[in-house]
């Protein structure tokens, strides 16, 4: 499984980078970090608790972590603003939130919205840093 603390390290370094105009290295984090989020190994570290209400499912991430900067860049990359919407599912630093009343509908297309958000991010990486 893919270290979210890493991620949101590597995030900050590249947001720094950027902000400093250091493009080589910032082109190198934002590869090492679209790596990693599109690799196979890559999950969301969630609660086994899901708090389901009025039609939607929502799930925290482990030790009430938030990843702000990792956001920052999904955001930056795919042109999009946080949270980030892919179908039917709402990802925030705080929280992923699901319009599903149904915990294992949740789980489903929870699942299927992440491999988008990783073929996204993959096809942005195929795409911008094209060799």
């Amino acid at each position: 499984m893919v270290d979210f603390d890493k991620l949101e390290e590597l995030a900050k370094e590249y947001i720094e980078l950027k902000k400093g105009e250091q493009e080589s290295k910032s082109k190198n984090a934002a590869i090492n970090l679209m790596d990693l989020l599109s690799s196979s190994d890559f999950a969301f570290p969630l609660k086994k608790e899901v708090v389901e209400s009025n039609g939607t499912s929502t799930y925290l991430y482990l030790n009430n972590k938030t990843y702000p900067h990792l956001f920052e860049f999904i955001a930056e990359i795919l042109h999009l603003e946080i949270p980030i919407i892919v179908n039917n599912v709402k990802f925030g630093p705080g929280e992923i939130i699901v319009n599903s009343d149904n915990e294992k509908d949740a789980k489903q297309e929870l699942d299927s919205c992440v491999k988008e958000l990783q073929k996204l991010i993959n096809g942005k990486k195929n795409k911008v840093f094209a060799i």
